[in-house]
């Protein structure tokens, strides 16, 4: 039993539903349905029942989420007891990680403004595969992960972020640089120039969407990195996939373009991710309100956000 799961289990009381829960929490409905489960099975005593889609508290819940209430409004008043601020702390560590098209197109700004914000603040920042920053948010080695994948692990917390979107490139010496979007027809047939590091990734998922629709495709070159496709599209040797996050810079410089493609799902939802069973410290706090507030300051984030919510309450 932890505190997380307590604070997890009051909210589901509260709203009789995992997915107002998972609202006021802020994060996934599966990990709120994990974290339940989870703290039923360390009691024999009933906590709730299931009838059709509403969680129905027993009688031994309600007495259980009183006494858990007490808990937490303790824990409260330790906190702000003898919890300092973060700003007034000695100089203090956060290790945060993330997957390669995010650390460089979210994370390295927002550390760059914790920074300004917490100049005693030693950060550690890793750029690595999304499963091995889960990886070392599960060993504790980072205190706060960015991913585009995430497993069901019950020890951790899961928030959706924002959609990543793939984009078709091409450079100034391409054929169709002159085009504003292609047909998938098109795509399939052009010169693909992919990057393929993972077995699913999300190059692969647009190739197979392609499939799906009866295109065959001509895959040019595969490349182990975004800088190989960038460097290879722009000696005009065939149409890129990428995250739009690894050609912005060049796009802005006119060195590249994106065409649309319409009718191809090109977005991958990207998570934070953190230790469920592992306090969060001062510093991961502030470094996760700046994340969250990143995330709502974009209006057409917050829109796909809202539809996700709105997607998964109907089921």
């Amino acid at each position: 039993m932890t505190l997380h799961q307590l604070k997890v289990f009051l909210a589901v009381a509260k709203h009789s539903s995992i997915t107002r829960a998972a609202r006021e929490l802020n994060i996934s409905e599966p990990s709120v349905h994990q974290q339940v489960k989870s703290l039923q099975r360390d009691f024999p005593r009933s906590l709730y029942q299931k009838v059709g889609r509403i969680l129905e508290i027993t009688s031994d819940g309600r007495a259980f989420s009183a006494k858990a209430g007490e808990i937490l409004r303790k824990v409260a008043e330790l906190e702000k007891e003898f919890v300092q601020p973060l700003v007034e702390r000695q100089p203090i560590y956060l290790a945060v990680g993330g997957s390669h098209v995010l650390s460089a197109s979210i994370l390295a700004p927002i550390v760059a403004t914790f920074k300004t914000r917490y100049p005693n603040v030693q950060i550690e920042f890793r750029t690595k595969s999304s499963q091995f920053v889960e990886r070392l948010v599960l060993a504790e080695k980072v205190d706060l992960g960015l991913v585009t994948n995430v497993s069901s692990s019950p020890q951790l917390i899961v928030e959706p972020f924002r959609y990543e979107e793939m984009v078709a490139i091409v450079s100034k010496q391409h054929a169709l640089f002159k085009k504003r979007e292609l047909t998938m027809a098109e795509l399939a047939q052009a010169s693909l120039i992919v990057r393929t590091r993972r077995k699913s990734s999300p190059s692969k998922q647009i190739l197979a969407e392609l499939e799906q629709h009866g295109f065959e495709f001509n895959v040019l070159m595969k490349c182990d990195s975004a800088q190989g496709v960038k460097v290879a599209v722009a000696k005009g040797l065939g149409v890129g996939l990428l995250y739009r996050g690894h050609v912005e810079q060049e796009v802005r410089r006119g060195e590249l373009k994106v065409l649309n493609v319409p009718g191809l799902t090109k977005r991958i939802q990207s998570f934070i991710i953190y230790k469920a069973e592992k306090p969060i410290s001062p510093a991961a706090r502030e470094f996760l309100d700046l994340l969250r507030q990143s995330r709502e300051a974009n209006p057409t984030l917050a829109r796909h956000l809202g539809h996700l919510k709105q997607t998964r309450s109907r089921h």
